[in-house]
């Protein structure tokens, strides 16, 4: 690493309630538009081609690279539009506070990658001035029936003079994601619940329907 450069690493902990699975975790860890769409200060996300996958990895440190190589699991990458206006990055978790937003454009593009893991994601961005992120979120058990826990990591490695802004955003910044995961998460989950619901109670409602021996729905009448 440069001398020039500097970098700080963040950790969240979540327990999530028994209730959830591995599976309904995964699923939302999975989606990418959802995972994006998540935070608030990005505008807009536009999947790039597959060949821009090969060029971002080129970038990034050996021990962070797919586990494997070739078409068939090549990880998406995509453009993002951020915005650093002062009614989205305050309080939006964006390391651009201070006087570093005025030198700074309201908006900023960028390159993430969104890898999926067995046990969680791994979420790697190249960043405008030099700043570089990698965000490793991992699902592990806790005891049987106490539900999962959900860990999110993050480095972020930067020119020394952007620095001391982004450590006094940053763990902020990825509570407030992590946060904000977990209400999505439980509201994916509520309406899974829902709409089981619902198909259950139609089968009830099918199978009280008489119908005779050709198939035909049998109108009962009350007899006097």
């Amino acid at each position: 690493m440069s001398f020039l450069n500097a970098s700080t690493e963040v950790k969240t902990t979540t327990i999530l309630k028994p209730h959830i699975t591995k599976t309904q975790l995964l699923a939302l860890l999975h989606n990418p538009s959802a995972m994006l769409s998540l935070n608030p200060i990005i505008k807009s996300h536009t999947a790039l081609p597959a060949s821009s996958s090969t060029v971002f990895f080129s970038r990034v440190a050996p021990e962070n690279k797919p586990p494997a190589t070739g078409p068939e699991v090549t990880i998406p990458v995509y453009a993002i539009v951020e915005s650093s206006t002062p009614e989205t990055a305050e309080g939006g978790g964006t390391w651009r506070g201070g006087w570093a937003k005025k030198f700074i454009p309201e908006e900023i593009h960028y390159e993430t990658s969104m890898q999926p893991t067995s046990d969680g994601m791994v979420t790697i961005t190249h960043a405008p001035m030099g700043v570089h992120s990698v965000t490793k979120w991992k699902v592990k058990d806790r005891k049987e029936g106490e539900g999962l826990v959900l860990e999110k990591t993050g480095k972020v490695t930067s020119n020394r003079m952007l620095m001391g802004f982004i450590k006094t955003t940053i763990q902020g910044s990825y509570e407030k994601l992590a946060n904000d995961f977990v209400v999505e998460l439980e509201r994916m989950v509520e309406e899974e619940r829902v709409k089981k619901e619902e198909a259950k109670q139609e089968e009830v409602k099918e199978e009280k329907v008489p119908v005779n021996v050709e198939g035909n729905e049998v109108k009962v009448e009350a007899v006097a």
